[in-house]
C-alpha cells in the first residue's frame, strides 16, 4: 500500500472503524485511542498490507487494541470493587428498551458483541467477520447464535419479551 492509498483509505475507513469501536465500547476516548493505534499500525505495516485488505486490517487492529484496553479496564474495576461495597439493583426495576438493549449488549462477551454489531448493524458477511476477527465462518455463526440467544433471554427477564 502506498502513502496515497493509505491516505485515501484513512479518509474512507476511519469513520467505519470509529463506529465499529463505539458499538463495542461506550467510552469515546478508549475508542478514539484504539482507532488511532490501528491507524498507526496500518501505517507501520503499509508495505505488507494490500490496499484492498486495508479496511479489514484497520478494523482488526482497532478491535484488538480495544479488547486489550477493555480487559485492562476490567482488571482495574475488579480491583476497585474489592474496596467498595456494591449496591444491588432491584430485579423488577424497568428500563426503556434502548437502555435494556445497551445493557444486554454490554453484558455479552467482547467477541459476541463485536460479531453481533458487525453482522446486524454493519451488515458484514460471515466470512468478512471471520477475516476481521480471525475466526472461522462456523465460529462466527456459533458466536452470533449465542449472542442473540443471550440478548433475547436478558431482554425477556427485563420484561421485553415477545408479548411487547
Amino acid at each position: 500500500m502506498t502513502a496515497t492509498e493509505y491516505n485515501k483509505g484513512v479518509s474512507l475507513w476511519a469513520d467505519d472503524a470509529m463506529r465499529f469501536a463505539m458499538r463495542c465500547c461506550n467510552s469515546r476516548s478508549d475508542c478514539e485511542d484504539a482507532v488511532q493505534e490501528a491507524l498507526a499500525s496500518l501505517w507501520s505495516h503499509r508495505d505488507e498490507v494490500a490496499a484492498a485488505k486495508g479496511k479489514g486490517y484497520l478494523l482488526s487492529a482497532a478491535y484488538r487494541s480495544l479488547m486489550m484496553t477493555l480487559r485492562h479496564n476490567k482488571v482495574v474495576q475488579m480491583h476497585e470493587r474489592q474496596t467498595v461495597v456494591e449496591t444491588t439493583q432491584k430485579p423488577d426495576e424497568r428500563f426503556d428498551l434502548r437502555e435494556a438493549i445497551e445493557r444486554s449488549l454490554q453484558s455479552l462477551p467482547e467477541v459476541q458483541r463485536a460479531i453481533l454489531q458487525l453482522r446486524d448493524v454493519e451488515g458484514y458477511s460471515y466470512s468478512e467477520i471471520g477475516e476481521i476477527l480471525s475466526l472461522s465462518d462456523s465460529q462466527v455463526q456459533v458466536y452470533l447464535f449465542r449472542a442473540r440467544v443471550a440478548m433475547r433471554k436478558q431482554l425477556k427477564t427485563l420484561g421485553y419479551g415477545n408479548d411487547r
